[in-house]
């Protein structure tokens, strides 16, 4: 196996690079010296240690024995070979080195000693340091072109090529990856065999005429067909290298697959008359020759299909003369006619008649030739351009629509050209402004050179009508003049043509012919080029009776404005008298109780004192009230902190203690699980909860409910405080929950339909929502808000 591995090297390797003293002296660098095999499971110094010691004792084993100078020198010899074959030039050299020590101080005499007595010994031990190096040397030098060898089959590994290297017997003697990959047989299967034997190879040429060549020239290139171990055809790009002075190296062969080019190279070729088949068929182009001396006509399958003539038919020239319109038969006769006697290529447009009465345009086009019988021949192609022409008539038929539509319109209609102005605004944009409104304000008088550059072209009747004069007549109408009473609208329209946008519409105000300003809605189109100019079209239409009737309209909304404030006024002051009837409510309870406990026999003192603390909280909180409302009506923001609502709620079950007491309510609070702040203004946050319990113990005493409850409860969940408020009345009717918010709305004899819509608006003020709706549970009303939780 290792002479199979090494025969391919050696063929790689040009003779140049044989064994030299002096090639060898020039490769020895530092790194290469210092090369070297890795010492199995023995790291270097150990590797020199183990080396060292070796010497040692073989000397000492010499020693032992009494062998003489010449067997030590010999063993030693032997030592220093094996550890040339594990280390590298620079330790192969050191222990020779040392070798010659223990020769020179054991076996020499005077022994143990580093002196040499006779020149023989001297001349013994030179001879045994030249020997010791050319041997490791050599063993190095060896080892170096292995390893070489070795890594240059591992390169050859690595190309996706089949490389195969073979005698002059044509036996494989290398097979790399890429050759299994490719052919299938593995390397240990393809080696030692005959290489087209083993591949079934079919050449271009006799095989002994391809080697003749090689050996010849050193080279060979060309196209084989191999089979693979699998059955399967490749088709292979081959190219064989040897050295003609050499040829015994052997043969280098490097294959590269080509079988799928091959195959979609084949595919094309036998596709090419299909696509052109389906191009002449997509174009409605077939194509034709004509000899003039035999009047043999060759068309394609195209041509029949034009001429609505069955393939298998044989075309002839009297067929054509059936097929052409009467109408222009004469026109291609002498067309015919003239090709005949001067030779000349010839082109020409005609109808065809066909059966079916329809008519078809055809365009024929010839190029005149000598065929190989050495007569005149026309090659030529026939096109069917009745498509084309059916769309040039159509688009005629639309231009005169367009025409018919742009002079009737009942819009003022003006044709500018604009190719002026395309120039400019390219100018500009070479020297880099891409700002053009900065551009204006720096170079104010381009504004009326952008006028100047669009020239009128055309108008339409409503346009002469309404700017008041001929546009035939010159000289032509001038921009200029056209935007004396606003230039900022055309200012506006010039950046939006220059950033690109396809139209631009103002109201604005335009002079006209005569000398008269209009108020006019104006809009502008890019049209794009037509006929070598740039047109824009523009549309004015006269807004001057909608203007008139907006001013009227303003007028009027400033009239129905101030009858708004008039009816808001009075819409605050039913607010105002409803926030404040609460705490005077409260006020008056207190001073009464207070009243009530000092006219007894033994007036309580305490109980007096609760009642005026009482007056003073409620005197207090409609203070609150009436600023809260001053600061709303002055546009002035509320002061809002952070507050946990389960205090908010206490704080004003407080001030409805006597309130409940006195109707016979009982209100339970069940507080959320954690006491979550919100930001809010605490004093309207107090006044919902009011409002709300106030209304269910209104609803429970008007129903004369016997069980008279409130139950408060406050949640929390995804950042979200959420308050709840349940009582025993009756219940919201189906047809009130809709209008419960709405201003106004109330179903108390003495309400005002304040208080929800008051509500409502204070927690949409803190972002919160509000809903009424009947209590699941029970026969009751439910009340509930949610507002954010402040972040942490």
């Amino acid at each position: 196996m290792r002479e199979e591995l090494d025969r391919p090297a050696k063929a790689a390797v040009p003779p140049s690079r044989e064994f030299s003293v002096e090639g060898y002296l020039s490769g020895l660098t530092v790194p290469r010296l210092t090369a070297g095999q890795n010492h199995g499971s023995l790291s270097p110094p150990l590797f020199w240690i183990c080396g060292a010691g070796a010497l040692a004792l073989t000397s000492l084993l010499c020693l032992r024995l009494n062998l003489n100078y010449s067997t030590t020198a010999f063993v030693l010899l032997v030592v220093l070979a094996f550890l040339a074959l594990f280390g590298n030039l620079v330790a192969s050299m050191a222990f020779s080195a040392g070798a010659l020590v223990c020769l020179g101080y054991v076996f020499v005499e005077p022994a143990f000693t580093f002196e040499v007595g006779n020149l023989q010994d001297l001349a013994a031990l030179a001879a045994f340091l030249i020997g010791s190096l050319f041997v490791t040397t050599l063993i190095w030098r060896v080892r170096m072109l292995g390893a070489l060898y070795r890594e240059q089959a591992q390169l050859l590994d690595l190309t996706s090529d089949a490389i195969i290297v073979r005698d002059l017997d044509d036996r494989i003697t290398f097979w790399n990856r890429g050759a299994e990959e490719l052919f299938g047989w593995q390397r240990t299967e393809a080696l030692g065999n005959i290489e087209h034997r083993l591949l079934r190879t079919e050449f271009p040429a006799p095989l002994e005429d391809i080697k003749q060549t090689l050996l010849r020239t050193g080279r060979w290139e060309g196209e084989l067909m191999h089979t693979t171990r699998s059955g399967a055809r490749v088709s292979v790009l081959s190219r064989w290298s040897t050295d003609p002075s050499e040829p015994t190296f052997g043969i280098l062969e490097s294959s590269t697959d080509v079988t799928q080019r091959r195959r979609a190279e084949e595919a094309i070729r036998q596709s090419e008359a299909v696509y052109l088949a389906e191009a002449q068929q997509l174009s409605k182009t077939g194509s034709f020759g004509w000899d003039v001396v035999t009047d043999e006509l060759i068309w394609s399958a195209e041509t029949f299909r034009i001429f609505e003539l069955a393939p298998t038919s044989t075309p002839t020239l009297g067929f054509v003369i059936e097929r052409i319109h009467p109408d222009d038969l004469d026109v291609v006769q002498k067309a015919f006619e003239d090709a005949k006697q001067e030779g000349r290529s010839f082109s020409l447009e005609h109808r065809l008649l066909m059966p079916g009465q329809t008519i078809k345009f055809v365009k024929v086009v010839t190029r005149a030739a000598l065929n190989q019988k050495g007569n005149l021949e026309f090659i030529g192609a026939v096109m069917d351009v009745s498509l084309q022409k059916s769309a040039h008539a159509e688009l005629q038929r639309s231009e005169l629509r367009y025409r018919h539509l742009f002079s009737r319109m009942p819009i003022a209609l003006r044709q500018l050209d604009a190719t002026q102005l395309v120039h400019l605004f390219k100018a500009l944009r070479q020297k880099g402004v891409t700002d053009l409104g900065k551009y204006f304000d720096e170079n104010p008088d381009f504004l009326t050179t952008c006028m100047e550059a669009l020239k009128f072209h055309e108008a339409n009747e409503h346009a002469i009508r309404l700017f008041g004069g001929n546009p035939s007549q010159a000289p032509k109408p001038s921009l200029v003049r056209t935007w004396q009473a606003r230039p900022d609208t055309f200012r506006r329209a010039m950046e939006s043509n220059f950033r690109g946008a396809p139209s631009f519409e103002e109201e604005t105000q335009m002079v006209t012919w005569d000398g008269r300003v209009i108020d006019v809605l104006f809009i502008t189109a890019r049209v794009g080029p037509i006929d070598d100019f740039e047109i824009s079209l523009v549309g004015t239409i006269d807004i001057s009776e909608r203007v008139r009737a907006q001013n009227a309209l303003r007028k009027l909304q400033a009239d129905f404005a101030h009858a708004a404030r008039v009816s808001m006024l009075g819409e605050l002051t039913a607010s105002i008298a409803h926030e404040i009837n609460q705490p005077l409510a409260a006020m008056s309870t207190h001073g009464g109780a207070g009243l009530r406990w000092l006219d007894r026999p033994a007036p309580d003192l305490a109980e007096v004192q609760l009642s005026i603390q009482g007056m003073v909280t409620s005197a207090v909180r409609a203070s609150d009230i009436v600023a809260r409302i001053r600061a709303m009506a002055a546009g002035k923001s509320t002061e809002r902190s952070l507050l946990c609502l389960d205090d908010v709620i206490a704080e004003a079950l407080v001030f409805l203690r006597h309130e409940s007491q006195s109707r016979g309510v009982s209100i339970a609070h069940h507080r959320g699980p954690s006491a979550v702040e919100v930001l809010g203004d605490r004093i309207q946050l107090q006044q919902v909860v009011v409002n709300l319990a106030m209304n269910s113990m209104q609803a429970m005493e008007d129903a004369q409910c016997a069980d008279r409850r409130i139950t408060i409860r406050t949640t929390q969940s995804a950042g979200m405080v959420h308050f709840s408020l349940v009582d025993s009345g009756p219940g919201i009717k189906p047809e009130h929950l809709d209008r419960l918010f709405e201003s106004f709305f109330t179903t108390k004899k003495d309400g005002m339909g304040m208080g929800l819509p008051i509500c409502k608006s204070i927690l949409e003020a803190h972002g919160g929502k509000i809903t009424a709706a009947n209590d699941d549970a029970g026969e009751g009303a439910k009340v509930s808000f949610s507002l954010a939780a402040a972040a942490e």
